[in-house]
């Protein structure tokens, strides 16, 4: 494939799938004969510590939105995810209704054979409870920033998500606004996305890079602005533009002297370069991501996990090669040969029944391996990464490859 073609096609997968999947959660309840099951489940988490959940809105009024006209400060919808000792609350949704509107072609054009009227997102919910306590921890809980793919909304890779919470993670997931297709503030007012006519009218490669490296420099700012405004919490301000009410136990709750970040595809291109640009950030990992930003040969001096799909070459991806060859600090690169690009969202959770509908080929979007089996292996492998280098509990599933995952390959 032309390398364009590539790059186009890899960094707005998961803006079709998120817009794909926005459809089906879009359906009203009253508007169902019946109850309607989840499309899918997420995956119970592992660790030994329940999750609460909160959104906050925030502003920066020192930086003007660059996709918006006229221009306006910058906002962003973002959420925490933590460790908490009492999970009361209600779920949280995966996706809010306005978030998941009617655009569910996408699906059908990123998966061959399935139906526009899949059902059943509506009603999928994360373990995360609404506004529970923060646990309190001696020193603060460690930090990890999550990055989403371009066109995805922030709680994409929640299987992720949550099992590093449930690890003792405090998880800050960002909607990097107007790059989802749909962002939802407080009182109902959605955000939708304006960057995809912009990427559309790019012929050029080299126009292309520039472009995608603009988008990654965007969502860089934003996570150092998110940094900026966690030390707020901390100290025990409430950063929420409409000053909603925080969980108890906030304050005092983050140890950010341990920050680390992950992404998914653009996302994961977001990780790269917010280390480049933020020594607060300690350890990053990139899921799938083609390394647009930051000069891929300047490499980092910070622990760093490149997790890649299987049909990701080092010569064709952008970046990845050079930089992972110019990582001076600890560092794996690791493959699942059976995986494609969007097996690292939540939506791989769905190829079993997907798979099952006629005519349905899930394999060019998610690859061959089982949907549950590829979250359950990339939980283990990103949760042993961030135990080590955020909270010092060594594994050795991070030393060769391992018996227990014959699926993932070690490439370095």
């Amino acid at each position: 494939m032309h390398p364009l073609a590539l790059s186009r096609r890899r960094l707005l997968a998961t803006a079709a799938i998120g817009a794909g999947l926005t459809l089906f959660s879009a359906r009203p309840a009253a508007a169902a004969p019946h109850r309607t099951r989840p499309a899918f489940r997420l995956p119970a988490p592992t660790g030994p510590h329940p999750i609460g959940t909160v959104p906050l809105h925030l502003v920066d009024p020192s930086r003007t939105d660059p996709w918006t006209t006229p221009a306006r400060p910058r906002e962003l919808m973002v959420q925490l995810w933590y460790p908490t000792a009492r999970p009361a609350g209600p779920p949280a949704p995966w996706l809010t209704p306005a978030e998941a509107g009617p655009v569910g072609r996408d699906l059908a054009e990123t998966v061959s054979g399935v139906p526009r009227d899949l059902p059943g997102l509506a009603e999928v919910h994360t373990h995360a409870h609404m506004g529970a306590p923060v646990t309190a921890w001696r020193g603060g809980w460690p930090v990890v920033l999550f990055s989403p793919g371009y066109g995805a909304e922030r709680n994409s890779s929640a299987a992720v998500v949550e099992e590093l919470a449930s690890r003792g993670h405090v998880v800050v997931t960002v909607d990097h606004t107007h790059d989802p297709l749909a962002v939802e503030f407080p009182g109902g007012r959605v955000e939708p996305n304006t960057i995809t006519t912009l990427i559309a009218g790019i012929e050029d490669q080299a126009k292309f890079a520039a472009f995608a490296a603009k988008m990654v420099a965007v969502r860089s700012a934003d996570l150092r602005f998110v940094l900026d405004r966690l030390a707020v919490l901390d100290a025990g301000g409430n950063p929420d533009v409409q000053r909603r009410p925080l969980p108890a136990g906030t304050r005092g709750s983050l140890r950010l002297s341990h920050v680390g970040v992950i992404g998914h595809s653009l996302g994961g291109a977001t990780a790269a370069q917010v280390m480049h640009d933020d020594r607060r950030v300690r350890a990053g990992v990139n899921l799938d991501g083609a390394l647009y930003g930051a000069d891929a040969a300047a490499g980092l001096d910070r622990p760093f996990l490149l997790y890649a799909a299987g049909d990701t070459d080092r010569g064709d991806t952008p970046g990845w090669g050079v930089f992972a060859d110019h990582l001076r600090g600890w560092r794996r690169e690791l493959r699942m040969p059976d995986a494609r690009h969007l097996a690292f969202h939540d939506s791989v959770l769905m190829v079993p029944t997907l798979a099952a509908l006629p005519g349905a080929q899930t394999a060019d979007a998610y690859g061959t391996i089982d949907g549950p089996r590829v979250a359950a292996v990339t939980r283990a492998y990103v949760g042993a990464f961030f135990d080590l280098h955020l909270r010092g509990v060594g594994s050795a599933l991070l030393d060769a490859a391992s018996p227990r995952y014959p699926e993932v390959r070690f490439v370095a």
